[in-house]
């Protein structure tokens, strides 16, 4: 006959063994959002020069990864490098002249040129 007692401690090892393989994607999963806040929270400190306040860091904690994603890509272009958008007019600062009436005639000079071309 069945040993009810046996089956039963075979089904709690199994229900056991479960709860353990569910328990750790769970607290891998929380580790990985863990990661993730971090990372933001310091490219937030980057960007801002503060940190960032720990509301804020359990509301992304909870929130779906897409707005945790779009929040990053904000972040990472706000703290992105600035390019320069303009240069000087000429590569050489040379042409700089020492007085007044060398640079009346070097202006005079361009304009004859702008007007004539």
């Amino acid at each position: 006959m069945l040993n009810l007692e046996k089956v039963a401690n075979v089904l709690d090892a199994a229900a056991d063994h479960l709860d353990a393989i569910e328990a750790e994607k769970l607290s891998s999963a929380t580790a990985e959002r863990q990661e993730r806040i971090d990372t933001l929270a310091v490219k937030y400190a980057d960007a801002t020069g503060e940190e960032m306040p720990a509301s804020i860091r359990a509301k992304l904690a909870n929130s779906d990864k897409d707005v945790v994603e779009l929040v990053n890509s904000m972040l990472e272009k706000q703290a992105g490098e600035v390019e320069a958008l303009g240069g000087p007019s000429s590569l050489s600062d040379n042409s700089a002249s020492l007085t007044i009436k060398e640079a009346a005639d070097q202006a005079d000079e361009r304009f004859v040129t702008w007007v004539n071309s």
